[in-house]
């Protein structure tokens, strides 16, 4: 009994120092007690989950559940903060601004992979939570505002780019830009945008890294659906409430992928090397003196491996992940 408690405490109790793979354990027991939840509660609520009152519930108890509530009990483990300092103005608007080639790139990829995905005999796929609604009044897109981006950004960041990216030591950097947008995919649970929000995980890491807090990410995201509203009229996503087969893909769609990915890659790559200068002119003085180097050399020695992530803490979070996913694709959701 010794034993099997010994590797219980081991495996599943808090660990110190935090390793990345833990908090993916309590993100998939959120992600998991939700589906529980959503389903007990519209077996007797009035609201279908997909109507804008429905889907506002769900996704902002998703959101703090999954994400926010992970990140503030365990980021007592560090003694920095984990959302960050700030680093000026100039960069968080360049990090807002950057929210436009991402839409252009999310829009363009998750045409093609619902139409790859059609084109292959699946089906439709519906996200684990998604809106559907005919309303358009100001009301209700600031509500969709404020359920479907402001308030997910904000906890999502804490989460990915705030919790897991404090949790791997800077000489690891360049595993967690592989890691991070990989979990930021999967705790989606959106098949459709699975390619865009790789995409957009990966873009999000490079702001963290280049902005070094987590408004950035925040502000991209915002911008991305600000983008979303002023031109979804001439670039936007298929309807998939709509689609039978992917005959019923409008050709326009993929008209406007292929300049919709050259445009958002080249801006992406703009933004990139702004924010790589304005990072190296913010860390070095004019003597050449790299700021933040002590800082850095402290966390290369604090903080475990990246490899260590994979425990077993990980690979249940993962197995609960999984069948998250296979009751998503089923049909089964909220």
């Amino acid at each position: 009994m010794d034993k099997v408690r010994n590797f219980l405490i081991r495996s599943f109790g808090v660990p110190h120092p935090m390793n990345w793979g833990y908090p993916v354990l309590f993100a998939a027991l959120g992600s998991f007690l939700c589906f529980v939840i959503f389903r007990a509660s519209y077996a007797f609520l009035p609201y279908a989950p997909t109507s804008l009152v429905g889907y506002s519930f769900s996704s902002i108890l998703f959101a703090f559940i999954v994400f926010a509530a992970p990140a503030v009990f365990l980021a007592r483990r560090f003694t920095v903060s984990i959302s960050g300092h700030y680093t000026g103005i100039g960069a968080l608007l360049m990090a807002f601004l950057s929210g436009a080639p991402i839409y252009l790139l999310r829009t363009a990829l998750q045409n093609i992979t619902v139409f790859l995905w059609m084109r292959a005999g699946g089906s439709v796929v519906f996200p684990f939570l998604f809106c559907y609604t005919d309303d358009h009044t100001l009301i209700t897109l600031s509500l969709e505002m404020l359920t479907d981006t402001v308030v997910p950004a904000i906890c999502a960041a804490l989460f990915f780019y705030g919790l897991i990216w404090s949790s791997i030591r800077p000489k690891d950097r360049r595993l967690a830009m592989i890691i991070i947008p990989v979990l930021f995919a999967v705790f989606s649970l959106d098949l459709n945008g699975f390619a865009g929000l790789l995409v957009t995980g990966w873009w999000l890491c490079v702001l963290r890294k280049y902005i070094e807090n987590i408004w950035g990410p925040v502000l991209c995201l915002i911008g991305c659906r600000l983008t979303g509203i002023m031109v979804g009229s001439v670039i936007g996503t298929a309807d998939i409430t709509t689609l039978l087969t992917y005959q019923d893909i409008s050709a326009s769609y993929f008209y406007a992928a292929a300049p919709a990915i050259v445009v958002g890659c080249i801006l992406l790559m703009f933004f990139s090397k702004s924010l790589g200068e304005f990072n190296f002119t913010y860390n070095n003085s004019i003597y050449g003196d790299v700021l933040d180097a002590d800082f850095r050399e402290e966390q290369d020695r604090t903080l475990p491996p990246a490899l260590s992530g994979f425990n077993v803490a990980f690979f249940v979070g993962v197995v609960l992940m999984i069948i998250m996913w296979v009751l998503m694709l089923n049909g089964i959701r909220a």
